[in-house]
């Protein structure tokens, strides 16, 4: 996994300090690897938690649930901070060339979800929206 980082160009600041996971920075933003052997799972930093409503992280879980492009892709709340992590499968039978390209866009596809989901999370938030607070009660009936 850290010759794969290392090629990276988003990547920088790597540490393996811990066993299976590598902390970096993503075009600036922190970020986290950890190596499955069959997988690699990529967490970056997505918000403080106090500074987004539950409304809008239901409402981006929906949204990650709903897209195929998504469906490896979840929320994680650590230490009051939510992260944005992806599975990212590797295919043994590719050549290492490969699995760099296909990392590399797999990176750019975090990262820009992430500045989606941060302006997302901004617009939500500034205005906030009466038809996400008048849907609160449907969009809890659609997560049970």
């Amino acid at each position: 996994m850290l010759e794969i980082l290392k090629m990276q160009p988003l990547v920088r600041d790597i540490d393996f300090s811990d066993k299976n996971m590598a902390k970096f920075t993503l075009n600036e933003i922190p970020a986290r690897a950890v190596d499955y052997n069959h997988s690699i799972c990529m967490g970056i930093f997505f918000i403080e938690k106090k500074m987004i409503s539950d409304t809008v992280i239901h409402y981006i879980t929906l949204m990650l649930v709903a897209l195929d492009d998504t469906q490896d892709c979840a929320l994680q709340l650590k230490d009051g901070y939510w992260w944005f992590w992806c599975r990212y499968t590797i295919d043994d039978r590719d050549n290492i060339k490969n699995t760099r390209h296909y990392l590399s866009v797999k990176l750019e596809q975090i990262y820009a979800v992430i500045q989606y989901l941060n302006s997302l999370a901004v617009t939500v938030n500034s205005s906030k929206s009466n038809v996400l607070c008048e849907n609160e009660k449907n969009i809890g009936k659609v997560i049970s």
